[in-house]
């Protein structure tokens, strides 16, 4: 008995010594932990940069939306907007279908031919019967702030060919832009277009002052800012750009707010007089501060003219539809320039196809972001040996010899068709870039290949690629 405990003890020592001499991990199992951990980590950090793009994608999102449906409200309540035009002098209505217009020239007639070659016997001129038959469809883009801070020289026509892509310039590609009936002669007027055709949501500093002199209650001396700087403030209110001053009392506790009306040399003058509440008798600092609309919106509209009213007449006849002083008559004397075709209130028969509202999120307005590309397959229907179940394939051609003049494609932007007034959002970026497959130009050598979210509504030669397109909205507002 005393030999079976004795090897009971003896065996039971030996397992306590084995478990006692394992009393760390091996380096396979702590790179294997290290491994396991790593993966867990990796895949939480990575949550990180996702989700804060899909914060600010929904932000912009939000942004969009309420901005479209200000938009709405806006135009509902006052029709003019997407309807008046103000040419210098005067607000005239709907000027979309007058032989001045863009869309007069794709037509490919003489506009002043009086002559009566295409239908004999009725009096009127040909290219006006080939308008009444051909239906054109027409496109306009309401665009307020587009004219307002627009750098391009030229804010009344939307679309540009900055790089000389096109050997055929203008017509073909360019739209009648329109600044909603607004008089930018006027700062009020100015402020109303900004408020209701952007979110006034963003002041950017531009300098800051803390040596000041108070000359008047509306005159500030910044002795700190040179003269040269306080030119490119002048050069911003010169482009329409909203730039302000807060002035801080000498406590840095009281402060006052006023937009800059002019500036000369070192000295800015304010439209609305400081305070007198003894305060403001030394002031601490002065902001400058620049508007930027942050978030804003254009309207495209698309219009097709049905008929020139029951007796072929481009409008209400003895009638003085445009308020030009001129009455609205078909003669033979008459010069194209003083038809009045689909005014409101004419006998003309317009059709509404079509609108959208696009918003964008800090809007380039130079020339180069209007930049119109020569495009092809842009095509309504199936293209010859193209099946339902392919999509179809559209190409975006440029230059190669100036690498500048490349679009700026992504999957999820947007695309213009400026002919038909079309929105389109690509899907895929099928090639980034080949050598052209039968250009129109052959400036144009090199295309790339997408595919869009539908397929094209209208037949159509050309693209524009603007950037920065938050989101396109169907507008009801017609």
């Amino acid at each position: 008995m005393k030999c079976v405990i004795r090897q009971f003890e003896i065996n039971a020592g030996r397992q306590l010594l084995g478990r006692e001499s394992r009393v760390g991990a091996t380096l396979v199992e702590i790179l294997m932990s290290l491994l396991i951990m790593g993966i867990g980590l990796v895949s939480v950090a990575s949550l990180f940069p996702i989700a804060v793009l899909r914060s600010i994608q929904a932000t912009q999102l939000t942004n969009a939306a309420l901005l479209n449906y200000q938009c709405e409200d806006y135009v509902r309540a006052f029709p003019g907007l997407t309807r008046n035009h103000y040419d210098g002098t005067k607000i005239i209505p709907n000027i979309e279908y007058t032989p001045d217009s863009k869309a007069w020239s794709r037509i490919g007639l003489d506009a002043n031919d009086t002559t009566n070659t295409f239908l004999p016997g009725d009096g009127l001129p040909d290219w006006l019967e080939y308008l009444a038959l051909s239906r054109p469809k027409v496109v306009t883009v309401v665009d307020p702030i587009g004219v307002l801070l627009n750098s391009s020289g030229d804010a009344t026509v939307y679309g540009k060919d900055y790089f000389n892509l096109h050997t055929v310039q203008d017509s073909l590609f360019q739209i009648d832009r329109k600044n909603g009936g607004f008089n930018f002669g006027s700062t009020i007027q100015k402020n109303q277009a900004l408020s209701m055709f952007s979110s006034n949501d963003s002041w950017s500093q531009a300098y800051s002052s803390i040596d000041v002199t108070k000359s008047s209650a509306t005159d500030l001396l910044l002795n700190d800012i040179s003269a040269e700087d306080i030119s490119v403030i002048q050069s911003s209110l010169n482009s329409n750009v909203t730039v302000r001053a807060v002035v801080f009392d000498v406590n840095g506790k009281q402060s006052h707010s006023s937009l800059i009306d002019s500036t000369s040399s070192q000295t800015i003058v304010l439209s609305t007089a400081i305070p007198n509440n003894g305060m403001f008798n030394v002031i601490s600092e002065v902001i400058i501060e620049t508007f930027e609309p942050r978030y804003s919106c254009l309207i495209t509209i698309r219009r097709q003219l049905m008929s020139l009213g029951p007796a072929s007449l481009p409008g209400e006849d003895g009638e003085d539809d445009d308020g030009d002083g001129t009455v609205d008559e078909i003669d033979a004397s008459i010069m194209p320039s003083e038809l009045e075709i689909g005014w409101p209130g004419t006998d003309d028969r317009i059709r509404n196809i079509g609108a959208n509202l696009v918003v964008f999120f800090r809007r380039d307005f130079s020339p180069l972001a209007e930049q119109v590309y020569e495009a092809g397959n842009l095509r309504k229907g199936l293209l010859v040996g193209q099946s339902t179940a392919q999509p179809q394939q559209v190409t975006i051609r440029w230059d190669s010899t100036n690498e500048d003049s490349k679009p700026k494609l992504k999957e999820g932007g947007f695309v213009f068709d400026v002919t038909n007034g079309y929105w389109y959002q690509i899907r895929t970026i099928l090639i980034e870039q080949r050598a052209s497959q039968n250009p129109r130009n052959t400036v144009n050598d090199v295309e790339a290949v997408i595919l869009l979210d539908q397929p094209p509504q209208a037949n159509g030669n050309f693209l524009m690629v603007p950037e920065n397109v938050v989101e396109v909205f169907d507008y009801p507002g017609f």
